[in-house]
């Protein structure tokens, strides 16, 4: 399971997960975040906070496309899309599945990921643990790992992460 803890800055390059502590595997050391906007103040007296996958329009020319969250603390999510998901503050397991635009992947590395979804279905998707701050909304989104379009990497569905890709404060209703 991929690991993000307390994100205090939002990364929108190269192949780390934001804040002081990258996303990581057991078997992969944290990535060094490139220099990113700060996090947006959260409100310590509130009691909520937001995931979302709808948050304005996703960077693609950074390689971040859609994803669906699936799960929350292994709870399945409604089905259909909805605009966001209240969650309290804390550490939450999300389980994450992309959506990936197939025009923006070479043809036969699009073809071996349609294969790996469908031999692997739920292991196909995600699971990562957010820290997340009260009052603030988290964009989850799918990078896109360029360099990891070979058949092992996909086989293995290491050719994409879950990332932040924007932070907003968001009061409680």
């Amino acid at each position: 399971m991929l690991r993000m803890t307390m994100l205090s800055t939002v990364l929108l390059a190269s192949a780390a997960f934001a804040g002081p502590q990258a996303a990581t595997t057991a078997s992969a050391p944290p990535a060094s975040p490139a220099a990113a906007p700060p996090a947006p103040a959260a409100d310590p007296s509130s009691t909520c906070a937001y995931l979302t996958v709808s948050q304005g329009e996703i960077p693609e020319s950074r390689d971040i496309f859609d994803a669906t969250i699936t799960q929350i603390d292994g709870d399945s999510t409604p089905s259909g899309r909805r605009n966001r998901y209240p969650v309290e503050p804390g550490a939450h397991v999300l389980t994450i599945a992309d959506r990936i635009d197939p025009k923006r992947v070479p043809a036969a590395a699009n073809a071996q990921i349609s294969k790996m979804k469908r031999l692997e279905q739920q292991r196909a998707y995600k699971k990562v643990e957010l820290d997340v701050q009260p009052g603030v909304s988290y964009a989850i989104g799918a990078k896109l790992l360029r360099d990891r379009l070979d058949a092992d990497s996909i086989r293995d569905n290491a050719y994409w992460e879950p990332v932040v890709w924007d932070m907003r404060p968001e009061h409680c209703p």
